[in-house]
């Protein structure tokens, strides 16, 4: 069986095209972040980024611990009781909120069409940060965050979203991760649910804690409940995506861990990143036999390092000349 796996395709509609009219495959994962802006308007992006920022930054002066749908929805209704300013700046979010959940919808319907158009074998989605809960859109018979579904005798269950705040994006219809500390306690709905479930291939957007999970200059960000549930069990195959920076591929004991990197193009704090990454995943049984890098450039896909995964040990088979990624970077210890 062989699966493509696409990650943090952030809005590259064209890109996911050519895959699916130019690739074979037995099944297809799309992976968020799959939406990257909620408008096609960069000015009504700077907009709702704005008003949304300095909303946050009152809720934390005021000690609120609302979100600022809820806050300006009070404000709206009870005008008596906020100033003249912050009822019109509740008033514009909401405006902007709503054609920000109008425009990402729009996207997911187009996406719908690409697939329903071009693809030839099943196709699944996951939520990442950027995204609405795909229940809401046209995608929703392809989510599978918090879901599981069976394909050839090989378990998938899936786990979206990232434990962060994504400026930009309709925070009220965004997927929450659900995983805290407190009281030196550490809560973790996704451990719970990949726990029950015990799946074949564990497909996750946020990371687990030391897989690919390390941001520059900042440190690992993965999922602790992720990582011990890592710890207990031994899945097939665990693909995540979120840190386009830590690109790579791992095995531990029986599991290979897959971050092929960003899909779709996007500025970043640490420059642009030109994407076209994706993963191709070939099985045989429930074993991961091969796993190859792969990169769309232009109208065109390569491979750019094909691995050997059926051993104890990864192995390089071959390299492409034209690859920026190094085998050694790309190949992590075991």
């Amino acid at each position: 069986m062989k699966i493509i796996y696409l990650t943090d395709i952030h809005d590259g509609l064209h890109g996911l095209k050519r895959i699916l009219q130019t690739t074979e495959a037995d099944l297809y994962l799309f992976s968020g972040d799959i939406i990257y802006k909620a408008f096609f308007s960069f000015d009504r992006i700077i907009d709702f980024c704005g008003v949304q920022e300095e909303l946050y930054y009152l809720l934390t002066e005021r000690k609120d611990d609302s979100t600022p749908f809820d806050f300006t929805t009070h404000a709206i209704r009870f005008p008596e009781k906020y100033s003249t300013a912050i009822v019109e700046k509740s008033q514009k979010y909401r405006d902007l909120y709503k054609l920000a959940a109008k425009t990402m919808k729009e996207k997911y319907e187009i996406i719908e069409k690409l697939i329903l158009k071009y693809a030839k074998s099943p196709v699944y989605c996951l939520p990442g940060n950027y995204d609405l809960d795909l229940q809401y859109t046209e995608l929703y018979q392809r989510e599978v965050h918090r879901k599981s579904f069976e394909f050839q005798n090989i378990k998938v269950s899936g786990y979206g979203g990232a434990p962060i705040w994504t400026s930009g994006i309709p925070e009220k219809l965004t997927v929450v991760f659900h995983e805290y500390t407190k009281n030196g306690k550490n809560y973790s709905e996704p451990e719970d649910f990949f726990r029950e479930e015990l799946p074949d291939i564990c497909w996750i957007h946020n990371p687990a804690y030391g897989y690919f999970d390390t941001i520059p200059g900042v440190g690992k960000c993965g999922s602790q409940g992720i990582r011990r549930y890592l710890d207990d069990e031994s899945p097939s195959l665990v693909v995540s995506g979120h840190v386009h920076e830590d690109q790579g591929i791992k095995k531990t004991k029986n599991t290979v861990f897959i971050n092929p990197s960003n899909f779709g193009a996007v500025d970043s704090l640490h420059g642009f990143q030109e994407g076209g990454y994706y993963a191709e995943i070939l099985m045989e049984g429930k074993d991961v036999v091969q796993s190859n890098l792969c990169q769309l450039r232009g109208e065109d896909w390569h491979r750019l390092i094909e691995v050997d995964c059926s051993e104890k040990h990864l192995k390089l088979i071959s390299q492409n000349p034209i690859s920026t990624v190094s085998s050694e970077d790309y190949i992590r210890g075991n």
